[in-house]
Formats: C-alpha cells, structure tokens, sequence
C-alpha cells in the first residue's frame, strides 16, 4: 500500500448535505456551523488514509471514491470489515470518540474524496447541536446491527451463503437494475470477496464459478451482474 498523500481543500458548502443522514433535519444555520469546520482530502487508489494503531484525530465522510477498512491478522493476512463507496458514508468515529488508536486500517480503492472533522471541532458539535448528536447516534446504530448481522453470518453460514448475501448486499448498495439483472458498480477483486465474507480466496472463487454454472451470475471483466436474486436469496436461506 502507498503512504497517504492526500491534497486538502476547504468544503463546498453548496454540496447536497442535507440528504445526507448524519445531517437529517439541522437548520441551515446549524449545517453550516459544522460544513465551515470540514475539509475536503483527495487520496488516490492505494493511498492508506489511516493506518491500525494510528492516534484518531480525524472523523471522515465519503463525498465520493470507495473506502476499504480492514484489519490485520497474526499471520499478516487481511480482514476487510466493511466497504464504504455511498456518499455520506461515515468511518473513523470510534477513535474520534474514545480517543484511542485506530482499530483498523482504512485504503483508498479508487480516486476518492473525503470530509474530514478534527477531534476538537466534531465534539464541540456533538455538544451544542442536538439534532447532530440525535443524527450520530441512529447513524452508530445501523454500523452495529450491520456488524452484528455480519458476526451472525461468520458463526452460522457457510461460504456459499456469505456470499450469496455478500452479493445481494453489494446490489443493493452498489447496484443498477438492468434488463438482465442487477450489476454490481464497484471494483473488487476475488480476493477482496473472500476477505470480505471470511473465507479462503480458493473457496470464494469455487463458489463463484458455482454461481456462474447455475446461471445466478455473470462476471464481465471484473464486473458482477446478479442475474437471478431470487436464486441468491435461496442460497442464503439453505
């Protein structure tokens, strides 16, 4: 991986933020206290924006790019624990709150930009704007029952059923219905799948040319289109 060498702009206080959830319902007088306290970071594909064990001074949001956070094992191999690529997509809370180290690495996939908030400016809003504190907590508790339903996924399902549901989440984050299915607008190798479901490269990639076979899915060039959900959604069932 490349070593972060972000270029830094002051935000656009034009962009869209009110669609964004974290900033649901706050007066424009309140959107702007906190827009004039963001600043816009620009990372290139590899560029580690921060790494496991970094001090957390900086609160990101997605504007736009696609972010993967993972963790390191023992034995040097990788966990991915979640994808970021919708815009208004937060990460980086935990450190900002707690004060200690990063807990996991996070890489820039493609050309991304993000919002960035200090520590310092993020908790002085947190205490003065109670729609923003509202906002921030709904916002952490869709990040735990996301995570809780992936821990769920790990103990009680096979490969083929974490990525059958890997896939149908991916679709629905990332995905643009078509005549023939669903295709998946995000970049990820095999590898990157079987990090993201917990499982070996070998056993991800057996399961996708089963997929393929049974005529679920089609991969073009790197690109997953789901062609039959509703097989997917059986896998998952078993």
């Amino acid at each position: 991986m490349l070593a972060a060498h972000s270029s830094v702009t002051p935000m656009n206080q034009s962009d869209p933020w009110q669609t964004t959830p974290l900033f649901r319902n706050l007066t424009q007088a309140e959107l702007a206290q906190i827009t004039q306290d963001m600043i816009e970071r620009h990372y290139l594909p590899g560029e580690i924006i921060f790494h496991e064990g970094d001090a957390g001074q900086l609160f990101y949001l997605v504007k736009s790019g696609q972010v993967r956070i993972f963790v390191n094992g023992l034995d040097g191999s990788e966990t991915s624990v979640i994808l970021m690529g919708s815009p208004g997509q937060m990460f980086g809370e935990l450190a900002v709150i707690d004060g200690l180290p990063r807990s996991a690495t996070a890489v820039a996939m493609h050309d991304t930009i993000l919002y960035t908030l200090t520590r310092e400016a993020f908790s002085a809003h947190i205490r003065t704007i109670p729609q923003f504190s509202l906002n921030f907590l709904q916002e952490l508790s869709t990040r735990l029952r996301y995570n809780t339903r992936q821990m769920d996924s790990l103990a009680s399902l096979g490969v083929p059923q974490r990525l059958a549901r890997k896939l149908l989440e991916l679709a629905q984050n990332y995905g643009q219905a078509r005549a023939d299915g669903v295709t998946i607008h995000i970049t990820l190798t095999q590898t990157d799948l079987a990090s993201l479901i917990g499982a070996t490269r070998e056993s991800t990639n057996k399961c996708l040319r089963d997929f393929r076979q049974q005529q679920w899915i089609r991969i073009s060039q790197g690109v997953i289109t789901l062609l039959d959900p509703e097989a997917l959604r059986a896998q998952v069932a078993g």
